[in-house]
């Protein structure tokens, strides 16, 4: 059990008790009286009279008892809420890799991208969305799920050790959110991957191509956004003894400068049907929503979050037969 509206419980508890107190008062007072009365005769069953008073008086107080939990709204065990909607499955693959820290979108990279993700599921309703971390490997971080308060938390949480191992591999990423997919829902829902990185892989990273190929076969359309500049900027790794910023550097002890790998992300998008996204500013990354706009949509049912029983309802229908058997009787 569980109380809804604890606050009014110091307003309307004091003066439940101040009544009942004198509902007992007047009980014992009839008592006495009738007692009285009916040794002069002037009452010829005081039992009778007085076992109808108690039972008229008890469901008075049974009934402003009942309607005073009403207004607290007493609440039962958590049920789970069922949901009907129209919407589509996403699976946000979301790059977490070093390359991601590059600041040549403020405040960085991954920053901006979660910042983007988030604006947009404030807007999604019907949509199932899953969650996966990828950088040399991919983990699946949130399976498809309505809960996208819980998917908004883990996405807010993600950085660079979200996955142990470095490096990016777009493909590993593409084939884990294929694998999240319902496999015996084939071609019943709109899908979607919602791939999220700056497009560099790494040397031994798998082939981008043969995920592709398996996406377009399960009719899985890729979304990439681009995050990140043409001209690109230095990958942070930490700072000096001295307090200043260390930079990546290659196998030749240059500092290595990322750059959006646009060319590679637009080619994932034309191969699997999906659509291309510029995530070079703030504005561009609003358009998230309308890649994924014309989508087709079907209708999803599922369990929400969990909620209480509201007894309110309930426990006012009981008052109002309580009050009336009391005028009644």
């Amino acid at each position: 059990m569980d109380i809804a509206n604890l606050t009014w419980l110091w307003y309307l508890l004091p003066l439940f008790l101040l009544w009942a107190g004198w509902a007992l008062f007047t009980f014992w007072r009839d008592r006495r009286d009738l007692a009285l009365l009916g040794d002069h005769n002037l009452v010829l069953s005081p039992d009778v009279v007085w076992t109808r008073r108690v039972l008229k008086g008890g469901l008075l107080l049974t009934g402003f008892l009942l309607a005073l939990l009403g207004a607290l709204r007493l609440q039962g065990e958590p049920v789970p809420e069922d949901l009907n909607l129209n919407g589509i499955d996403v699976m946000l693959v979301l790059d977490v890799s070093k390359s991601m820290m590059t600041r040549d979108i403020t405040p960085n990279r991954l920053e901006a991208a979660k910042n983007a993700v988030l604006n947009w599921m404030q807007k999604q309703e019907g949509d199932r969305v899953g969650v996966v971390a990828f950088a040399g490997e991919a983990l699946v971080q949130v399976p498809l799920t309505f809960d996208l308060e819980a998917v908004s938390l883990v996405v807010s949480k993600a950085d660079v050790n979200s996955v142990d191992i470095g490096g990016t591999d777009i493909g590993k990423g593409i084939l884990a959110a294929l694998a999240a997919f319902d496999k015996d829902d084939q071609g019943k829902r709109g899908k979607a991957i919602l791939l999220i990185t700056d497009g560099e892989t790494t040397e031994g990273a798998s082939d981008v191509t043969e995920a592709c190929k398996q996406a377009k076969d399960m009719k899985v359309p890729v979304v990439t956004v681009g995050i990140g500049t043409r001209q690109g900027s230095p990958i942070p790794d930490g700072v000096s003894f001295w307090g200043e910023a260390v930079y990546k550097t290659d196998r030749a002890g240059n500092v290595h400068i990322s750059h959006l790998d646009e060319g590679t992300l637009k080619n994932i998008a034309d191969l699997t049907g999906g659509t291309f996204v510029q995530g070079d500013n703030t504005e561009n990354l609003a358009s998230i929503e309308g890649a994924l706009d014309g989508l087709r949509k079907t209708q999803m049912k599922g369990q929400g979050v969990m909620r209480r029983k509201e007894l309110a309802p309930a426990l006012g229908a009981w008052s109002a037969g309580a009050l009336l058997l009391s005028v009644l009787i």
